[in-house]
């Protein structure tokens, strides 16, 4: 149980004045606003005004004027939709998609975020999924989506950037509707599931504390978000960033380059990046100094021993590697201490949080043993009355340590064993001079199930061949888990989360006899 006085400790050590006063207007603000997003954006507009909430290349705009920009695109947003209407947003990170999704929280609307990865039908199938009466969307997603449903109804993010500078809309009735924000997840395992998120404060608090201090956040820091605003990653920074009235800088089209001249040039504190963009910015990077970062939130996909090493290397201990899912919310740390020790761990389960794992006959796991992680807390649909499954296989040291082994579906039989592919990637990222490896089941009549592998070499190895990297395998691996076929291939398919689509393995063969 989170104290009171445990909480204005935590965040007068996190810089912010005044603590008990500000809690209290949060608690008004929360009162004549619901508890929401936009709610915790209004009260920053009245704590830091000035403060700048939102950094984009072409400008910035203060907690004063993002909630401004959001009341007017809440007004021209009212015209459209009435209380409790259902939209969806598809956009990039930017600012309008921040202003829209404040707006119809201020309205009572629920929101599903759409994946900008996904391809026009996927998108068309997850509107028609949720009844979506309006789809906030940006302009070059349009031309696809109507061409597959010219009745869909549409509203262009350049349309509603107009809106922004519109006149001052006037009072609201209230609609007594809290508003609601769905998470849809990646579809990388399946078919997408829809993960309602409403605003729980008291609920969450002791987990907000708990990350508040371990993360070593501090108000007004400057924070580089490099994750989608529509995955719970970045929604998670961004309500962070709004309650410590910290700038959060984004970019609709980032590249590493661009992300490291903001690290150089923009003061830039806290860094939140999945393990792809991590690794290609240690690439990018590599002759220039490291900026002087206080915290690196590293998660939403597996962080690699050896990059969690190279980090830590170049950085210093400002590393964290968090670990959570869509439908759990958050649920292990792993701070830089944590990973000194056992780079490739997630760190300890989180207040408010229980983690069990569990044997395939149902049973509990023993210490070191690997089975599925369950996970309960207030965050999973029925509280801690309920145990979800999170797909992930992990395992527990005697202290709560826990390490994450690749996910259940992805199993392998070979020869009657079960193989975690993750066991045999790494075993093969041994290689000096392979970047990373992904390999997939194939048929085989003397194992009923054999390898094929793909692999991705290091900058300058084009003098490595197919023969090398396969000969090199025989002392890493037992015959039965050498791969049968092995490719070469530039990059390995990815979501926009950075996470490795093993459903699209297949497709990276180019020709029989790759």
């Amino acid at each position: 149980m989170t104290g009171l006085s445990q909480v204005l400790r935590v965040v007068r050590q996190a810089g912010l004045k005044k603590p008990l006063r500000s809690l209290g207007s949060g608690v008004a603000m929360t009162l004549r606003h619901g508890p929401s997003l936009y709610a915790v954006a209004r009260w920053s507009a009245r704590r830091f005004p000035d403060v700048p909430a939102l950094v984009e290349p072409q400008g910035s705009l203060t907690f004063r004027q993002l909630v401004d920009r959001t009341d007017r695109v809440a007004a021209a947003l009212a015209e459209r939709v009435t209380p409790g209407s259902v939209i969806g947003l598809l956009a990039r990170n930017h600012g309008t998609f921040v202003t829209t999704l404040l707006a119809s929280q201020r309205l009572g609307l629920r929101t599903v975020l759409l994946n900008t990865s996904w391809s026009a039908r996927q998108t068309l199938e997850a509107c028609r999924a949720h009844a979506l009466e309006l789809v906030v969307v940006d302009d070059d997603f349009l031309p696809d989506l109507l061409a597959l449903d010219e009745g869909l109804r549409c509203w262009t993010t350049s349309e509603v950037q107009a809106q922004e500078g519109g006149l001052a809309p006037g009072k609201f009735p209230p609609h007594g509707l809290p508003g609601s924000i769905v998470i849809l997840t990646s579809g990388s395992t399946g078919p997408p599931k829809a993960v309602r998120r409403d605003a729980r404060f008291l609920e969450v608090l002791p987990t907000a504390v708990a990350l508040l201090q371990q993360l070593r956040l501090r108000a007004h820091a400057p924070t580089l978000l490099t994750v989608p605003l529509f995955h719970g990653h970045g929604l998670s920074t961004l309500a962070l960033c709004l309650t410590m009235g910290s700038p959060l800088h984004v970019f609709a089209r980032g590249t590493p380059e661009a992300y490291w001249q903001a690290l150089q040039q923009k003061d830039i504190e806290v860094l939140v990046v999945v393990p792809t963009v991590l690794y290609r910015l240690l690439e990018v990077s590599c002759a220039a100094p490291a900026p002087h970062l206080r915290t690196i939130v590293c998660g939403s996909a597996p962080l690699g021993a050896a990059l969690a090493g190279r980090t830590l290397s170049r950085f210093g201990p400002v590393l964290y590697n968090l670990y959570g899912t869509s439908e759990c919310g958050l649920i292990s740390l792993a701070t830089p201490e944590h990973l000194l020790a056992a780079p490739d761990s997630v760190g300890y389960v989180l207040p408010g949080v229980k983690v069990g794992i569990r044997r395939a006959d149902g049973t509990p796991a023993r210490p070191e043993e690997t089975g599925e992680v369950m996970v309960q807390g207030v965050m999973v649909r029925g509280g801690f009355g309920n145990s979800l499954p999170t797909g992930d296989l992990g395992r527990r040291s005697a202290s709560g340590l826990l390490t994450l082994a690749g996910r259940r579906d992805d199993l392998l039989i070979c020869g009657g064993e079960n193989v975690s592919p993750e066991a045999v990637e790494s075993r093969i990222e041994q290689l000096s001079y392979v970047r990373e490896c992904a390999v997939m089941g194939i048929p085989s009549e003397e194992y009923g199930q054999g390898l094929a592998a793909f692999v991705v070499l290091n900058p300058g190895m084009g003098h490595v061949t197919r023969q090398m990297v396969e000969c090199d395998c025989r002392p890493l691996l037992p015959r039965m888990l050498r791969p049968t076929r092995l490719a070469l291939v530039d990059e390995l398919p990815r979501n926009a989360l950075g996470k490795l689509d093993r459903q699209r393995l297949g497709s990276l063969w180019e020709s029989p006899e790759s």
